[in-house]
């Protein structure tokens, strides 16, 4: 029967994230032509921008995640009438949806605040790298104290062959680092390509598959919630994307692609689910590393996906070249789960 809970989450996520899309779109739009009349002069790309995108209204993230946030209540309602003991169980099922949630929200706050500043002509390239680090480690700060204050917060993590490794006290700055890593990632992949949507659309499949073998079942109305409306904002933001999700939007999806598994005691799970990210994060790194220490470019072309379309590859190929690199990491997670 959770089942169905699962099936109302999801096809809610979708409806509501197009219905939402469709008010939305226009008003996006509205917002950031002030931005483009008032840019005259192109400014050096920083990741995810690129004057192919130029025009394409940003903040799309707000969409989908409103419509998973409307899609979950529902979907977890229904959970809790079908098996009203998950409301007083040992497991903390609701803190631990509840967890999830804030995580995700607590990034998506600090993509929000990174894209308003981009509406400002002074600060089209958003915050201040310090001060954008200083609230993503501030978001997964506040993550972690709240898992260890509701005793979720794992202190280690199982590896295939190697059993369990005990951090103990490291675990939390340990997790935080990892957040912040993954957030930093999930950024460079801000692009009119919909490889950030499709990639983390694949992830919430992995999640409800390995929550489904770990035996948190009923918490997958997260990510089938999540799924389904990224389903919906994949018709805006397939190639060539109509809307891109933002800051807002790649943060947010960080956010649940981290926060979901350290709630249920697996952040191997996050090496796995994020790997199109954290690829995409490597590359950004060695980019910079690299300009700093040979002072020139080690890809002539940046971000990634445009200097793969400058290979000959089409936005559409790109795509399904990070969705791929994203089953990998799904299939990866289902034999994490099963031999941890």
């Amino acid at each position: 029967m959770i089942r169905f809970a699962l099936v109302v989450a999801s096809t809610l996520g979708f409806f509501l994230t197009a219905a939402i899309g469709n008010l939305m779109v226009p008003l996006l739009r509205a917002l950031s032509r002030p931005h483009q009349e008032g840019q005259k002069e192109p400014v050096q790309p920083s990741p995810g921008w690129s004057p192919q995108e130029h025009g394409v209204p940003t903040l799309g993230g707000l969409c989908f995640m409103t419509g998973t946030l409307a899609a979950v209540g529902m979907g977890w309602t229904v959970v809790c009438l079908l098996q009203p003991e998950l409301l007083g169980d040992g497991s903390q099922m609701t803190t631990r949806l509840l967890l999830m949630l804030g995580g995700a929200f607590a990034f998506g706050a600090v993509g929000l605040a990174d894209d308003l500043a981009r509406l400002r002509p002074p600060q089209i390239l958003g915050l201040r790298t310090g001060t954008r680090l200083a609230l993503e480690l501030a978001a997964a700060v506040g993550v972690v104290l709240a898992l260890y204050t509701s005793e979720c917060l794992p202190t280690g993590w199982a590896w295939p062959g190697l059993g369990y490794l005990e951090l103990g006290a490291g675990a939390g700055p340990v997790w935080a680092a990892l957040l912040v890593a993954l957030a930093e990632s999930a950024r460079c992949l801000n692009g009119p390509d919909g490889v950030c949507s499709g990639a983390a659309f694949v992830a919430m499949l992995g999640l409800m598959s390995t929550m489904t073998l770990l035996g948190y079942f009923p918490l997958a109305v997260l990510p089938a919630a999540l799924a389904g409306a990224l389903m919906a904002f994949l018709l805006w933001n397939f190639p060539p994307a109509r809307l891109l999700p933002g800051m807002t939007g790649c943060l947010f999806l960080a956010g649940g692609v981290g926060c979901v598994p350290l709630a249920i005691g697996r952040p191997a799970l996050i090496l796995a689910l994020g790997l199109p990210f954290f690829a995409a994060g490597a590359l950004e790194l060695a980019q910079t590393l690299w300009r700093r220490l040979a002072h020139k470019a080690l890809f002539p072309v940046w971000p990634l996906e445009r200097w793969l379309e400058r290979r000959g590859l089409r936005p559409e190929t790109v795509f399904c070249l990070f969705c791929g690199l994203a089953v990998c990491g799904l299939v990866l997670a289902m034999q994490l789960a099963r031999l941890g």
